[in-house]
């Protein structure tokens, strides 16, 4: 998974009146456009140059097959999403590709249940269809980030495998925690930028800054971990 790049330029015209468009900015979070407020709203209306605010919502879609696939999807392209595939009675490759710049988005041994991510940099070409292989009968259930869990700080959460979470506001740090001999990465997006704060093999723990509101992903496969906010 690359880098998240989700910059824009805010461009102020005139000398004198700059002043009064200085508050008025657009971030990008993990969860679709911020768009901040002018200090002064009368004085400094919208840009009308200014891109809309990406949609952040979208209704949820499943899908359902056995063995190998392909998923044509319905999700608009302008939304991240969330895919958690289940396929609790594979007993040999598992494999989900997409046709956007993400590509491979599971790649795993028998039985899986887990979540990964999508479409989640705005310049990015998006997935329109994932295809599958399997050896046995799947779900693939698509949402939003409001099916996501929010961690909550100072109590760890207990995970397996890949999985998605929400980090609220006025946390700044977090530490996962894996005991399993496998590989573990944690993917945390935000601020404009999506950062690999853990690439590790075997047990690990690893404390490292997380400026919430954002979104971490773990990929974990099969093993049992813990994600603690504070």
């Amino acid at each position: 998974m690359t880098g998240f790049v989700g910059r824009v330029a805010l461009v102020l015209t005139g000398v004198l009146a700059a002043a009064a468009l200085a508050g008025c900015s657009v971030q990008p979070s993990g969860w679709g456009m911020i768009v901040g407020q002018a200090h002064d709203p009368v004085s400094a209306p919208p840009s009308s140059s200014a891109p809309p605010p990406r949609p952040v919502e979208a209704p949820t879609e499943t899908h359902q097959g056995k063995g190998n696939g392909s998923i044509t999807l319905t999700w608009p392209v302008d939304v991240a999403g969330y895919l958690t595939f289940d396929c609790p009675h594979c007993s040999s490759n598992v494999v989900v590709n997409t046709d956007g710049d993400e590509g491979l988005l599971i790649n795993a041994i028998g039985a899986y249940h887990g979540t990964v991510w999508f479409n989640v940099s705005e310049d990015r070409k998006p997935s329109r269809t994932f295809t599958v292989s399997a050896n046995s009968s799947w779900t693939a259930t698509i949402t939003d980030h409001r099916a996501l869990p929010t961690i909550r700080a100072a109590i760890p959460y207990e995970g397996k495998g890949d999985a998605v979470l929400k980090v609220p506001a006025g946390v700044a740090h977090g530490t996962f925690k894996t005991g399993s001999d496998g590989h573990s990465a944690v993917w945390v997006q935000g601020g404009g930028t999506m950062d690999l704060a853990v690439n590790q093999i075997g047990a690990t723990t690893v404390a490292f800054d997380v400026p919430g509101p954002t979104l971490i992903a773990v990929e974990a496969y099969e093993s049992k971990w813990t994600f603690t906010a504070s």
